[in-house]
């Protein structure tokens, strides 16, 4: 499979919207909420500007050349958990699910965070959302501790530190 990683492009924003207006896709993404176009356009300004910023973004995640979602590390930006925390993140539209994907792409950003010398990562997975539970586990991602988001649900934080401790 040839799974290729770039820093999100002005169209990706449309790729994004039309693979991401899917409930199922949202079922496990904070409330749900299935996002249009102009959000998906200003967020991936926000990731050209953090991987300008810092080599690391949430990168669109090519499939034969065909945008099938995103992954990649940002910082932990919710007034709760690992507040300031790199998290590494992933979603795929719904026909890309299954085929390890997830997984090869992760392994690509954390390799790149590691020749940034980036000292550890965290995934926060909602506790119920069993594929992405797999993929932390398989990127070597251990649990460290069970939340809960403001909205009541259950969110799993895995870590794994990627530098040798100072």
């Amino acid at each position: 499979m040839s799974v290729r990683l770039r820093v999100p492009t002005t169209e990706d924003a449309g790729a994004w919207a039309d693979l991401f207006d899917d409930a199922e896709v949202m079922r496990y993404v904070g409330t749900g909420e299935v996002r249009d176009r102009a959000w998906y356009a200003a967020f991936v300004q926000r990731q050209q500007e953090l991987a300008e910023r810092t080599g690391l973004c949430l990168f669109s995640v090519l499939v034969a050349e065909e945008v099938a979602g995103f992954t990649g590390i940002q910082p932990w930006t919710q007034p709760w958990g690992p507040t300031g925390v790199l998290e590494i993140g992933w979603r795929l539209g719904r026909r890309f699910w299954g085929r390890g994907i997830a997984t090869e792409a992760g392994r690509t950003v954390l390799d790149r965070a590691r020749t940034l010398e980036v000292p550890r990562v965290v995934a926060m997975v909602h506790a119920d959302n069993a594929a992405s539970l797999a993929v932390a586990r398989k990127l070597g991602l251990i649990e460290e501790a069970a939340l809960r988001a403001p909205s009541g649900v259950p969110v799993l934080q895995y870590g794994v530190r990627l530098t040798a401790a100072s």
